[in-house]
């Protein structure tokens, strides 16, 4: 099934790719991210004809670069929010805190082993709370509380030290 499916979608889905990203290395990455998503969804692909099998490849495409478009979105804002401004010192306070790696290591490494794997995962890797979800067995309300315990864990932490 997968090297039909590879011959039959890969050139069209990395030209769809490369119109979204606009740059060559990036749709190879996009398209190949796209397929082990596929890989990981065998089952309901197997099941599917191949304009259907097509219609999922492309639509996960899309969302993986729209999801990969707000994350960068999102990192710029937070970088613009708390980064100092060129030749700018950096305030006294928590923001730039969290911008020295040193000290968020030593805060990061006073959680339980099971939360520092889930916040890496989120926001280092970029899975959301459904995809957690699936991962740990747990309904995605319970991992984005947890997410949000952990980041007052972590903001509780860093105003104390």
């Amino acid at each position: 099934m997968w090297e039909t499916l590879y011959d039959s979608f890969w050139d069209k889905l990395c030209r769809f790719c490369c119109r979204l990203t606009r740059d060559q290395d990036a749709a190879e990455d996009l398209a190949q991210e796209t397929f082990l998503r596929a890989m990981g969804h065998a089952g309901l692909l197997s099941s599917l004809s191949a304009p259907q099998q097509k219609a999922w490849l492309f639509e996960t495409a899309h969302n993986l670069y729209c999801d990969a478009a707000r994350r960068a979105a999102k990192e710029q804002e937070l970088l613009q929010k708390y980064a100092p401004a060129p030749g700018e010192e950096p305030a006294d306070d928590t923001a730039s805190l969290a911008m020295s790696g040193v000290e968020l290591a030593a805060v990061f490494d006073k959680l339980p082993l099971r939360d520092a794997a889930l916040f890496s995962m989120r926001y280092d890797e970029g899975y959301t709370a459904a995809e957690l979800a699936k991962m740990t067995g747990e309904p995605a309300a319970t991992i984005r509380t947890r997410l949000h315990r952990i980041r007052k864990h972590l903001q509780q932490t860093l105003k104390e030290d």
